[in-house]
């Protein structure tokens, strides 16, 4: 199990993990009104291409939205396409972007510049 926390203040910014393959996405709408996420909630997945840490969108306590309005453009959630909109609950640094409005897997990725993986804590 790990830890997924900020480089920037070292703050937990899940709780505990377990590492899987990044699955492949969807190759077309399903349909649904809504995305379904990209992976299971306990869950992470690193990607080969661009290092970024991927989420399941429930998995990240230790986040706040960004208050930017930019930062929160979609249409049923955030798509993440106005750049990061999610800080680190404990220092305000920009971690992550979330990405889950309706026409998209729903998932939370975490910048590499900013994620520490590290061993759960007892």
């Amino acid at each position: 199990m790990s830890v997924i926390t900020c480089v920037h203040c070292g703050e937990s910014l899940t709780g505990d993990l377990r590492e899987v393959p990044l699955p492949l996405a969807s190759a077309e709408f399903t349909g649904e009104r809504m995305g379904v996420p990209l992976l299971s909630q306990g869950t992470y997945a690193v990607s080969p291409v661009t290092r970024a840490v991927i989420l399941h969108p429930d998995d990240a306590p230790g986040t706040v939205p960004h208050a930017a309005l930019g930062r929160r453009g979609g249409c049923c959630g955030p798509d993440g396409l106005g750049g990061p909109n999610l800080l680190c609950r404990g220092c305000g640094a920009e971690v992550a972007t979330e990405q889950t409005d309706c026409w998209m897997e729903h998932l939370i990725s975490v910048d590499p510049g900013c994620a520490g993986i590290g061993p759960a804590r007892p």
